[in-house]
């Protein structure tokens, strides 16, 4: 449950942010704002009733971009797993599925001597790591 704010006072009007709460209204307190001491001078004033729990605190920077840090790594280990696999998979391939994967790695095999030169060119892209 977000915070919320309740103007109990006979005629003051409260301001918290860009929300405008009028006296007998209650209205939920923006986020970056729960911290706020007005809120408790408020309060002991006898002008607002406050309920409710404030929300997470935001994440700081640094948090920011250790997630995103952590993001691009596990993608660039699901990238050099997904090299493996291809690699791996090019034992056996049906001339189909090499064309197929030469197409995703921008090889066009139609400008390829033969199956083992469209073969070869797809093995070197795998093997390049990026």
């Amino acid at each position: 449950m977000a915070m919320k704010m309740e103007n109990i006072s006979t005629g003051k009007v409260i301001g918290i942010g860009e929300v405008t709460i009028l006296p007998g209204e209650a209205k939920e307190i923006p986020a970056a704002y729960e911290a706020s001491p007005i809120l408790e001078v408020y309060k002991k004033m006898g002008f607002a009733r406050i309920t409710g729990k404030a929300s997470a605190p935001a994440k700081t920077q640094e948090e920011i971009e250790a997630e995103k840090k952590a993001e691009a790594e596990k993608a660039a280990a699901d990238a050099e797993e997904l090299r493996k696999a291809r690699l791996a998979s090019l034992e056996g391939i049906s001339e189909e599925g090499l064309a197929s994967l030469a197409n995703e790695l921008g090889i066009n095999p139609a400008e390829c001597k033969d199956k083992a030169d469209v073969l070869k060119k797809v093995k070197a892209a795998l093997t390049k790591k990026k």
